[in-house]
């Protein structure tokens, strides 16, 4: 099988490079290959990418890169982020190749990432499956990212420090100026006249301060490592495909936090079918939308989220 290898050797403080390693001895049977600077130069073939500057326009041309080889499987190595990152160029490129992701991040608990390099499991054996996804839009309805795990709207995202801890960083940092900056939580994520509508009509306000805003992905069998859970995203046989939540108090965030352990943890929760969108309007400056860890800029302090079924195919081990 003609496979193509795409690694953050940067993730898990050395694991990715040990993965590829390992991929390219365990899988030598198969045709590997990769791209310059993501690990293509352990691999027996490695394909040198267009020039670009900063990680992610370098991580587009690099998939774009491996895409236009035509391979029969996209195998990327790294954490959540990465995963999604490239499975997103995936999308966007039209692609209906299979994603298969192998763990060597920090948490490595979204749909995509579904093996570790200790259980690298033959590429023959697994069944191609799709999975859908919380799409984020911008305030002209552009496409800006795919949340496969959470969405959140926020000024924060978590992070791994240059120490290997986790803390919370700037989203607006990251995602406009590519440095890590710690930050608290905003108490509020709107300005003043800040709106929510689904589906074009306008929803009550909320008694309360608004925090931060998670939505999920709606999958029975699959709950952790995503931002919020809940009874709302346990709805088997029913026409919903997301779950949203929203709090005066941040859920994403290593900020020290009494809510929900000794007292009451007030909130919101909205269901969303396929057919929804939700809407938000004249959120304050540094509000991101944080995809899959992923940080966005919203210039226009507007964003529109709603699910897409079955937009990527990811491998799986087979039922027996």
């Amino acid at each position: 099988m003609k496979i193509a290898v795409f690694a953050n050797m940067n993730a898990g403080g050395g694991k990715a490079a040990a993965a590829v390693a390992k991929i390219a001895k365990s899988w030598s049977s198969h045709e590997l290959f990769g791209v310059s600077g993501f690990g293509g130069e352990k691999l027996p073939r490695s394909i040198i990418p267009e020039a670009a500057e900063g990680y992610v326009p370098r991580l587009n041309a690099a998939i774009k890169a491996l895409l236009r080889a035509k391979p029969k499987l996209l195998v990327t190595v790294g954490g959540d982020g990465a995963a999604a990152y490239a499975a997103d160029c995936v999308i966007r490129a039209g692609s209906e190749i299979p994603v298969l992701g192998i763990g060597a991040g920090t948490a490595n608990v979204g749909p995509i990432v579904s093996f570790t390099a200790d259980s690298l499991p033959d590429p023959e054996s697994l069944r191609a499956v799709r999975l859908g996804a919380v799409e984020v839009l911008d305030a002209e309805g552009r496409h800006v990212a795919y949340g496969f795990n959470d969405v959140v709207i926020g000024n924060t995202f978590l992070g791994t420090s240059p120490e290997g801890g986790t803390k919370t960083y700037a989203a607006a940092a990251l995602a406009g100026r590519g440095v890590l900056e710690e930050a608290k939580p905003l108490p509020e994520l709107f300005a003043d006249g800040g709106t929510m509508s689904l589906n074009g009509k306008r929803m009550d306000p909320l008694p309360f301060p608004a925090a931060q805003l998670i939505v999920s992905p709606v999958a029975p069998d699959r709950f952790y490592g995503r931002a919020y859970t809940g009874l709302l995203c346990y709805t088997p046989d029913s026409p919903y495909q997301a779950a949203a939540y929203v709090s005066p108090h941040p859920t994403v965030s290593m900020e020290e936090d009494d809510a929900g352990f000794t007292g009451w943890r007030p909130g919101a929760q909205l269901l969303l079918s396929e057919a929804d969108s939700l809407r938000l309007n004249h959120l304050k400056t540094g509000v991101c939308a944080v995809a899959d860890g992923n940080p966005y800029l919203l210039p226009e302090g507007s964003v529109t989220l709603h699910y897409v079924p079955e937009v990527l195919r990811v491998m799986k081990r087979r039922q027996s």
